[in-house]
């Protein structure tokens, strides 16, 4: 698949769009076909490295999506509420 990836703090130029692996969700996790994305004050913050909860790089910054599930993982199903 193809993503924005951010491999290390800094301004716009730290995004890369480049190949990822495809993702496969564990359990407890979905895996989403993002159909829309909206970049927040959040996805900013994250790239440079400020936000407290962001993922460690690489990751795909979007906080904000319109998505849709086509995966889950082991043990889940669809319309499964945690």
């Amino acid at each position: 698949m193809k993503a924005n990836r951010v491999h290390q703090p800094g301004g716009p130029e730290a995004l890369r769009y480049e190949e990822a692996p495809d993702p496969k969700p564990e359990p407890g996790e979905v895996l989403m076909r993002v159909e829309a994305a909206g970049i927040n004050f959040a996805d900013t913050l994250a790239r440079k490295g400020l936000y407290p909860t962001s993922t460690p790089p690489p990751f795909i910054p979007g906080f904000e999506v319109a998505e849709i599930v086509i995966e889950v993982g082991a043990g889940d199903k669809i319309g499964d509420s945690t």
